[in-house]
């Protein structure tokens, strides 16, 4: 393989695989503490309360004081995806499943202050209605990834990488599928107590003493399993092209 023509496109790309490897765990601790409010007060300003008095510009300056970490962790994920947007920009496919990906971190970026609102108005339905589309959204980029490395796989001349990625991608399918019917039957059963079947209540009182760490392990695989293709793929690279150049 010739890769001297894309020696600068492949160094985008190993750029944009770190920042992606290192964002995801960033940004889901982020998100989950914008989510709890206080927890951010440890590090001083972040989360205080201190401009809620100050009317609605306060209110915006204290969201996005309490959202910077997770803004931050998401910015960083969206400089990953466009870093590797300039790589075969001719592949529509994979510049489909780039974009995609970007799309949905845009719309994390947008509904991240929800979250922190959410933690000082938990029942006020707009903010709970938006909380739950945010965690959805998390989801959906999370397959979207999956769906951008298994194209990236499929231009790079490893087969091993190929196969586990294949593999890995299908595992984290059905783990973020799992996840995501958990999450939504748990979201619906708070904000429409009233209008669900009463199965579903039932199924969640169920598996309520081991929701937390199951709701945890369903998290933290496909998270893994994602970074550990970012990494594999990012090795791949720097061992056939640039350590073999």
């Amino acid at each position: 393989m010739n890769a001297a023509p894309l020696m600068p496109s492949l160094a985008r790309v190993v750029r944009g695989l770190s920042a992606l490897f290192w964002g995801l765990p960033l940004a889901l601790l982020a998100c989950v503490k914008t989510a709890l409010g206080d927890t951010w007060r440890v590090l001083g300003v972040w989360g205080t309360p201190f401009w809620r008095s100050r009317g609605v510009p306060g209110v915006l300056l204290d969201a996005f004081a309490a959202s910077l970490p997770g803004l931050a962790a998401l910015a960083l994920l969206l400089y990953g995806l466009r870093s590797l947007v300039r790589f075969q920009p001719q592949e529509r496919v994979w510049t489909g499943a780039v974009e995609r990906a970007s799309l949905l971190n845009l719309v994390l970026l947008g509904l991240l202050p929800f979250a922190h609102w959410w933690n000082v108005r938990p029942s006020h339905p707009l903010f709970l209605q938006s909380l739950g589309l945010f965690v959805l959204c998390g989801i959906a980029f999370m397959l979207a990834l999956n769906g951008v490395l298994s194209r990236l796989a499929a231009m790079l001349p490893d087969e091993v990488l190929r196969s586990d990625t294949r593999l890995f991608t299908r595992v984290n399918g059905w783990l973020i599928g799992i996840l995501g019917v958990l999450l939504a039957l748990e979201w619906i059963s708070v904000a429409i107590p009233g209008r669900i079947p009463v199965a579903i209540p039932l199924f969640l009182e169920e598996v309520a003493e081991s929701r937390n760490w199951l709701l945890t392990m369903l998290a933290l695989l496909p998270l893994a399993l994602t970074m550990t293709l970012l990494w594999k793929a990012k090795e791949a690279i720097l061992t056939s092209v640039f350590r073999g150049h």
